[in-house]
């Protein structure tokens, strides 16, 4: 998979403004998802964010039901 597909499945192309912030996570989850970006080609908040669309979409599908 190219980068720009991976940066397109991560959501990365629907963003045109950012926002910086900080979390506190769990050392173990950290590095997991860490190690993940960089096999994947992916940054550490590319994950992230799917990760969170991802559980926005879930919530929405739930409340619909």
């Amino acid at each position: 998979m190219s980068k720009e597909e991976q940066k397109k499945e991560a959501g990365a192309d629907a963003i045109t403004e950012t926002v910086k912030t900080s979390i506190t996570l769990a050392k173990d989850l950290w590095q997991q998802i860490k190690i993940e970006a960089i096999k994947r080609g992916l940054t550490f908040a590319q994950v992230v964010e799917a990760a969170l669309r991802k559980w926005l979409e879930i919530e929405e599908q739930e409340r619909r039901k």
